[in-house]
């Protein structure tokens, strides 16, 4: 298998980051910082293969659902 390139990994990331922030109306460092706290960003470092075959809205509202089992409450 292959390794994805960081440069790929980081888009996806910040994308996914940017559209969690519209979204819940935070800024991006608000969701960043929201997603960090509750491993959601860990998360799609370890399962990048996977998360970015899925749409955004799917990982939008599984990046939520994680957070919420992590302690979160957006």
């Amino acid at each position: 298998m292959t390794e994805v390139p960081v440069k790929d990994k980081i888009e996806y990331t910040v994308s996914l980051v940017s559209d969690f922030a519209k979204k819940y109306s935070l800024s991006t460092t608000q969701a960043f910082n929201y997603l960090d706290r509750f491993n959601a960003i860990s998360l799609l470092e370890q399962h990048y293969n996977v998360a970015h075959t899925l749409s955004f809205s799917e990982m939008l509202d599984t990046l939520s659902f994680y957070c919420k089992d992590h302690g979160g409450n957006l």
